[in-house]
């Protein structure tokens, strides 16, 4: 049988936040394109106005968030986290973009020492309400001389959830991680996953007539995605001002912390078990075999290959006391 019926939508809003929308959010925002071409994928002109902007919809953010988060935090981000950063309790850990401190108060309840820094002091003012053990700061992630200020050497590791997308300048803080970390200190983040949510995709669901039953198909269709692009959006329903987003390619996601001596030695692409009870069509727990995420975990070149010198020392070893 032939195919009998086909939707198709595109949502507005296509990377819901840098820290994470409602995968069952009722009011989808506005999406406006703003400028294109800019080949570095950096606007460090616009990083006043999206502090600004933040502090705006501080109040909209925290009031969805709440202390623990949502679906996307409980269920895809947080998990691949500490899976990807194995931080042992006591280490000193530095959350990028903390927001109203979901992720800080995670890695705090597993024993961490957790610094929390936004450039938003209306989200770090909301984040001390929740009179957590964790340290916040306001400390701006595109100013190197700032984060800097924080003590070279002094993380056992670092994170950030969904905040690159949000970031006009990654060049800074890719540069400040390299120092911040101390050896064998690894950067955890992630983000919208830039092949799947971006300015040019468009959720779809097809419906199949085969054999007498209705199949729903899920799928992504893709009409940007090369060149860097400055956006509008919104980030939780009824925020009162439309937010920067700013979409890279991978190549270009990856340049500055490629170019600050990082390498990656962890990726995962997490997806939704099931959908989520009362999920609406669109909603990225319908769409199994599509990763809304990306999570990425860096380390500085030199701790990278004395980790992979020391395995293959230890299997070698291994193979020999097996008499292999």
């Amino acid at each position: 049988m032939g195919k009998t019926g086909f939707c198709a939508t595109t949502l507005a809003r296509r990377i819901p936040s840098r820290r994470c929308a409602s995968i069952d959010s009722r009011t989808p925002g506005r999406t406006a394109r703003v400028e294109m071409n800019k080949e570095s994928g950096e606007w460090p002109e616009l990083a006043e106005e999206t502090r600004a902007i933040w502090d705006e919809n501080a109040e909209a953010w925290d009031g969805r968030m709440g202390e623990r988060g949502n679906d996307f935090h409980n269920e895809l981000i947080l998990p691949a986290f500490d899976r990807l950063l194995g931080v042992e309790s006591g280490q000193e850990v530095l959350d990028v973009g903390c927001g109203n401190g979901v992720v800080s108060r995670h890695l705090a309840n597993r024993g961490a020492q957790v610094t929390g820094i936004d450039a938003s002091a209306e989200l770090i003012d909301y984040a001390r309400t929740y009179r957590d053990k964790v340290r916040y700061a306001v400390v701006d992630a595109t100013d190197e001389n700032a984060l800097l200020s924080l003590g070279k050497g002094r993380f056992a590791a670092a994170v950030s959830s969904n905040v690159l997308m949000d970031l006009p300048a990654l060049v800074p803080l890719m540069r400040a991680l390299a120092q911040l970390l101390s050896p064998g200190g690894g950067f955890v983040f992630s983000l919208m996953h830039p092949c799947f949510q971006n300015p040019g995709a468009a959720r779809i669901v097809e419906q199949d007539d085969r054999d007498g039953r209705l199949d729903l198909r899920y799928a992504t269709k893709i009409s940007h995605y090369i060149e860097p692009l400055h956006y509008k959006g919104s980030s939780v329903a009824n925020s009162p001002a439309a937010q920067n987003y700013f979409h890279r390619p991978l190549h270009l996601l990856f340049a500055s912390a490629f170019a600050a001596g990082f390498v990656i030695d962890g990726l995962e692409e997490p997806t939704f078990a099931r959908p989520t009870p009362g999920a609406r069509d669109m909603s990225w727990s319908q769409f199994r075999q599509l990763p809304p995420l990306l999570v990425v975990r860096l380390r500085l070149l030199e701790s990278a290959e004395k980790d992979t010198g020391r395995a293959a020392e230890q299997s070698s070893l291994a193979g020999k006391n097996a008499g292999i």
